[in-house]
C-alpha cells in the first residue's frame, strides 16, 4: 500500500462543520449517519454522569471532541470511504494492515487540524 503523508479532501462536505456541542453534534450526526445517533445517546449519558461524579468538565469535552472528530471524517465522503475501507483491512488482519493503521492515524489527526484544537 502507497503512503500517503497527506490527507486531503477532494469531494464537497456533505454538511457544514457543526459546534462541537452536544446540540449541534447529534443534529449533524442524525444528517450524516443516523445510525450513530443511539450511541452517541449512550455516550452523552455516560459522559454527563463522569462530569457529575467527577465534577469536571473533562469527560463531556472528551465526549465533544470525540464525535467532533468522527463527524468531521464523516461529512468528507471521500475521506470516510477511505477511513473504512481501512478499518476493514485491519478487521480482516490484511497484510498491510499496520499501514492501515499508519493511515487511520494520519486521517484523524487531519480531522484534528481542520478542528483547531
Amino acid at each position: 500500500m502507497p503512503e500517503q503523508p497527506v490527507v486531503e479532501a477532494t469531494e464537497a462536505p456533505y454538511i457544514p462543520r457543526p459546534d462541537a456541542n452536544p446540540t449541534a453534534l447529534r443534529a449533524a450526526l442524525s444528517r450524516i449517519s443516523p445510525s450513530q445517533v443511539k450511541e452517541f445517546d449512550r455516550q452523552l449519558v455516560e459522559a454527563s454522569t463522569k462530569a457529575q461524579t467527577n465534577q469536571s468538565l473533562g469527560p463531556l469535552w472528551l465526549f465533544c471532541r470525540s464525535w467532533a472528530q468522527f463527524i468531521e471524517v464523516e461529512r468528507h465522503p471521500d475521506i470516510a470511504r477511505r477511513q473504512a475501507e481501512l478499518l476493514a483491512m485491519v478487521e480482516d488482519r490484511h497484510p498491510d494492515a499496520r499501514e492501515a493503521i499508519s493511515e487511520i492515524s494520519r486521517i484523524l489527526a487531519w480531522a484534528d487540524a481542520r478542528l483547531g484544537r
